[in-house]
């Protein structure tokens, strides 16, 4: 079995980076999974970066020309996808070591299976001048109470604050903050199981941030809708056609996955249109 993970991303270098390199440390071999990074008209020297970062999997890199909505920037990695299964990951995830092997189990032990995300934290991996002023005293709070983590040295410029020893310690789960919408998750969670048995609103809890499907699925149900929608409109429309196509659900309960704090974006901002190229 191989593994595609598709990550779209704009604007995200930093962030990025550090989702790839996490996936740098996966237990699982590198040769069964494969990541396609979809760069959505970034301006932040992104394509560069990526020709130097060293990857110890096969790393394919796609852009748009002018920015496009974000179900089209999916839709393009799953169409250069190779794998039998292809997980779905926000640009911002940095992952724990057994996310792939995780996925691949779980794919390996049930057929017409989708695997939604389960426990994310959030953290502050980059410092930016642009944070809003909630999320300035939120980042200094929380520095104040980890020294290992590096602090800003300026408040004018972007700062990078991990190293790759500190995503390999495992300590980022530990030190996370918690999420307000994990919250609801995680009763849904107590009350029916990680298989969600008897669950009445499956189609819900997909979200292309962290999720697992058959690469078939999606010819025979199509792919992400295009046109007017939200992007929470058009999840939960997946959601729905692979439920009606038969598939199961079930959360990845074993995944803890730490969000990078990014700068508030107004939604205005955030799709366009365009063409893919290589």
């Amino acid at each position: 079995m191989f593994a595609s993970i598709i990550i779209p991303t704009h604007n995200a270098v930093h962030r990025l980076l550090y989702t790839l390199a996490s996936l740098n440390l996966q237990y699982a071999p590198f040769e069964e999974f494969e990541v396609i990074v979809v760069d959505n008209a970034s301006t932040d020297g992104l394509k560069e970066r990526i020709r130097q970062f060293e990857s110890n999997y096969p790393l394919r890199y796609y852009r748009t020309v002018t920015p496009v909505p974000v179900p089209q920037v999916i839709n393009a990695g799953i169409a250069k996808a190779k794998g039998q299964i292809v997980i779905l990951l926000n640009e911002n995830m940095i992952v724990p070591r057994h996310f792939v092997g995780c996925h691949m189990q779980a794919h390996a032990r049930k057929e017409r299976l989708v695997v939604v995300g389960g426990e994310t934290k959030r953290m502050y991996s980059v410092y930016y001048p642009s944070f809003n002023e909630s999320q300035q005293q939120e980042c200094q709070s929380w520095l104040e109470q980890y020294p290992q983590i590096k602090r800003p040295h300026t408040s004018s410029e972007i700062v990078p604050l991990l190293t790759e020893n500190i995503i390999a310690s495992g300590i980022l789960p530990v030190i996370g903050l918690e999420r307000p919408l994990d919250s609801k998750r995680e009763a849904i969670l107590h009350r029916y199981g990680h298989q969600l048995e008897r669950y009445p609103h499956l189609w819900a809890l997909f979200r292309t941030e962290h999720a697992s499907i058959e690469r078939k699925a999606f010819a025979q149900i199509g792919l992400f809708r295009k046109g007017r929608l939200t992007m929470r409109q058009v999840e939960r429309d997946m959601g729905r056609r692979l439920l009606h196509a038969g598939y199961h659900f079930e959360v990845a309960d074993k995944i803890i996955l730490m969000q990078q704090e990014a700068p508030c974006v107004p939604e205005s901002k955030k799709q366009g249109s365009g063409i893919i190229r290589s």
